[in-house]
């Protein structure tokens, strides 16, 4: 976006876009800002420009002038700027509340004229007129109500009073372009290039026409479709003249259009009129003016007549008429004197001011009372001695009218007058009460971290820690209906740490029954939402009922409810043992309670017990069903697969051959025979396939067994042939030990110990042959070692030793 930025008093001060805002002609409207920020400049001004160089060249354009350096044609232009001039210029001589304001007067530049005046949103033509144009359409939702019309004629109607009664002149320009209305929806009388003045002692004078030139702007002559007809029938010039133009003007406004369509020229005008006497001689004036208002209906012919004699004397006699006497039109006019009055003057009307708020527009309440209602604060606030009442009042007519702002809106325009250095400890101690009621608009227009900290967290602590006065308790009492809304905006930490500590020691210190009630059922509240957790509720809240003295039955029927809530969160059942179980029983047995409250005492005392039992037997019986437990946790926990070691695999699936252990022939000579033949008489040999396959060796298949020499061979036979002729001993049967060769050496150097085994003969060593039919895996044989003979008596069940 550019912005101009030539070297003049106005630019320098103000900032404004190269877009205008609107036109209204021969002005270009543009909105600007100070650069500065002081107090005591507008926020927002409007900047009107008139551009001489496209002026001047739509004048060669047409042919209306040959060149800008001709005598005559520097005349018209001149008469042009003059029009111009007489238009700011005037502003600055004339002051009044109707009248459009100016800031900055006018400054001629070789290219502009501009001066600044105050904010203005568009004019009559723009808002009133009808179009299509949805860009031009956007105000009129809000401007075209009818007490805002009402309101406007009334403006006019002062302002025309001010120009003709003080001023003495004619302003013969009231037309829909001239008029403006600002932000607050006044409308304000602009324009004033063609103003006349009467000559002191007279009420009439003469005033010629220009000739009419239809190429010529339609500034530089007077707009006759708002012209009255003695100026163009007779050149009379009078006051009455502006009340014809009103007249036409208030047509406008009710119908959109002009009531006639002159194009500029006085004789399209004369015949308008004529059509138009010709339709009042045959129709009323209520038929043509159907579209006003009855109350004002009756007033268009006293403004309009022909014969000036017949309209108004002056043009104040027309608010005497029903139309102006309407309670919201004197409202209004009250409003704008508001300041001026004392404070008791002002407390009424704003108390009446309440009941009335509904009737009016909301773009209204908005645009004009808001501001005035704002200013009246900070009036309010600056005195030395603050009415309490003035100030409470005002604080609740400017809360409602900012219900019906937007969030933006609010916090731009009432969020920095309350929330300031000076006001807000001020509304907190006089206007505490207007404050609560208003904390769910505040919470819904104010930003959530401006409303929590700057708001909220200072009225609680005020009002439930600070204040000691006697209004407290009534303060104490609608804010704790509040908590609900501040639980929304709390969160967990600032409740448990803030707002928690707040009620604990407003319970503790407070003599009020009502408080102290009101502070359990917020506790209650906390609870059923589940704003604080279990810990908190039984460290913090329980203990506060435990060092409570008071019985009464309307504090203990609240604490019964609460107490019915408190499972809510709390599950453990040691902490509902412990404190709240004791907490009921304590309070069932005070002696204030009537026979149901104590009944509705006993009833939850036995559920709150049958529901601890119940839940304590699941929990012992879930215990002895551990192993239900446990297949709950196989079924949930992941499947881990277990890998072997591969050798490991290849080992268990080694053939191994049957191992026959040589058993001995002869007997040893310290052992008892009978005890051997005994024992032997109940042991058969066990199949040493059976007990390799009781090891987990396979087998199904086995190697042969080594080849042996011939006398290793025909020892072996007579061994059987002893072995099967002789009965066994227990003794024979049992081998605890397995003497292993890892080579022929070896072999040989353990025959010299052969006595270990026998007492005669040592066992035959095997060969290399022998070792090459072993089994893989295997390089050596495997040999039995019995125990010796001075062993300890072996049990007769056993008939083999263990296997390393």
């Amino acid at each position: 976006m550019m912005f101009w930025s030539s070297k003049t008093g106005i630019t320098p001060k103000y900032s404004f876009s190269s877009s205008p805002t609107f036109t209204s002609e021969p002005w270009s409207v543009y909105t600007g800002r100070p650069k500065s920020s002081s107090s005591s400049s507008p926020s927002k001004v409007s900047i009107f420009m008139f551009d001489k160089k496209q002026f001047e060249n739509y004048l060669l354009h047409y042919n209306i002038i040959k060149s800008k350096s001709g005598s005559r044609d520097k005349v018209l232009i001149q008469e042009a700027y003059e029009i111009l001039r007489n238009q700011a210029n005037n502003l600055a001589r004339l002051k009044h509340p109707n009248i459009l304001t100016l800031i900055e007067p006018l400054e001629e530049h070789s290219k502009n004229f501009m001066f600044v005046t105050e904010f203005v949103t568009g004019s009559l033509e723009t808002v009133f007129r009808e179009t299509d144009d949805e860009e031009k359409n956007f105000l009129q939702g809000h401007v075209k109500d009818n007490i805002v019309v009402q309101r406007g004629i009334l403006q006019l109607v002062n302002a025309l009073d001010f120009i003709h009664n003080r001023a003495s002149f004619v302003d013969l320009n009231i037309q829909p372009r001239a008029i403006f209305i600002n932000e607050n929806s006044d409308w304000k009388i602009s324009g004033l290039g063609y103003l006349v003045k009467i000559p002191p002692g007279t009420n009439t004078s003469e005033y010629f026409l220009p000739q009419y030139d239809p190429r010529v702007p339609p500034f530089m002559h007077l707009q006759l479709n708002y012209t009255a007809p003695e100026i163009i029938f007779e050149n009379t010039l009078a006051y009455k003249n502006d009340y014809f133009s009103l007249g036409s003007l208030i047509y406008f406004l009710y119908s959109g259009k002009d009531l006639f369509r002159t194009e500029n020229s006085t004789t399209e005008y004369k015949s308008e009129y004529s059509k138009f006497e010709k339709k009042i001689s045959t129709m009323s004036w209520d038929n043509i003016f159907n579209k006003i208002p009855p109350k004002l209906r009756h007033c268009l012919p006293k403004l309009m007549n022909r014969d000036i004699y017949s309209r108004y004397d002056n043009i104040t006699l027309i608010l005497d008429s029903e139309f102006f006497q309407d309670p919201l039109i004197k409202t209004l006019n009250f409003l704008d004197d508001l300041p001026t009055k004392n404070n008791e003057e002002k407390y009424v009307f704003l108390e009446g001011l309440v009941n009335l708020l509904p009737e009016f527009p909301p773009a209204l309440l908005q645009k004009k009372f808001l501001p005035i209602l704002l200013e009246l604060l900070n009036q309010f606030c600056a005195e030395k001695v603050v009415n309490d009442k003035c100030v409470n009042k005002n604080l609740d007519l400017i809360v409602k009218i900012g219900s019906t702002l937007s969030q933006l809106s609010f916090q731009e325009k009432i969020y920095p007058v309350l929330l300031n250095a000076t006001n807000f400890p001020i509304l907190l101690r006089k206007a505490t009460t207007c404050l609560i009621d208003s904390l769910d608009t505040l919470k819904q227009k104010v930003r959530r971290s401006d409303f929590l900290e700057n708001v909220l967290k200072p009225l609680f602590s005020y009002v439930l820690q600070d204040s000691e006065s006697e209004v407290a308790l009534i303060s104490q009492e609608k804010l704790l209906l509040q908590i609900p809304l501040a639980l929304e905006v709390l969160d967990f930490s600032t409740v448990k740490q803030f707002l928690l500590p707040l009620l604990s020691g407003l319970f503790t210190k407070t003599t009020s029954l009502t408080v102290k009630n009101t502070c359990v059922t917020c506790f209650q509240i906390m609870i059923e939402q589940k704003s604080i957790d279990s810990y908190t509720c039984s460290e913090t809240i329980l203990p506060l009922f435990k060092s409570m003295k008071t019985r009464d039955p309307r504090i203990l029927s609240k604490l019964l409810k609460l107490f019915e809530t408190v499972p809510v969160i709390i599950t453990d059942e040691i902490v509902l043992v412990d404190q709240v179980l004791p907490l009921m029983w304590n309070y069932s047995m005070a002696s204030t309670l009537t026979k149901s409250q104590y009944s509705g005492y006993t009833k939850a005392i036995n559920k709150m017990s049958s529901d601890i039992q119940r839940h304590h037997i699941a929990k012992l019986s879930d215990r002895t069903n551990d192993s239900d437990g446990d297949a709950f946790h196989k079924v949930i926990e992941p499947t881990v697969e277990k890998r072997e070691d591969p050798e490991t695999i290849a080992a268990r699936n080694i053939e191994v051959a049957a191992m026959k252990p040589v058993r001995r022939t002869t007997t040893p000579a310290h052992k008892d025979t009978s005890l051997s033949s005994k024992s032997g008489s109940n042991t058969r040999p066990l199949n040493p396939k059976s007990v390799l396959g009781t090891r987990g060796f396979p087998t199904s298949t086995l190697n042969p067994p080594p080849q042996t020499t011939s006398s290793e061979t025909t020892s072996k036979v007579r061994g059987e042939t002893a072995f099967s002729r002789t009965p066994h001993t227990k003794f024979d049967d049992e081998f605890n030990e397995f003497q292993s060769f890892s080579s022929t050496d070896t072999t040989h150097r353990s025959l010299a110990s052969s006595n270990v085994w026998t007492n005669s003969t040592p066992s035959p060593v095997p060969t290399s042959t022998s070792n090459n039919n072993l089994p893989p895996g295997f390089s050596i044989s495997l040999q039995p070692n019995k125990k010796k003979e001075s062993s300890s008596k072996i049990p007769s069940n056993n008939t083999y030793g263990s296997l390393i």
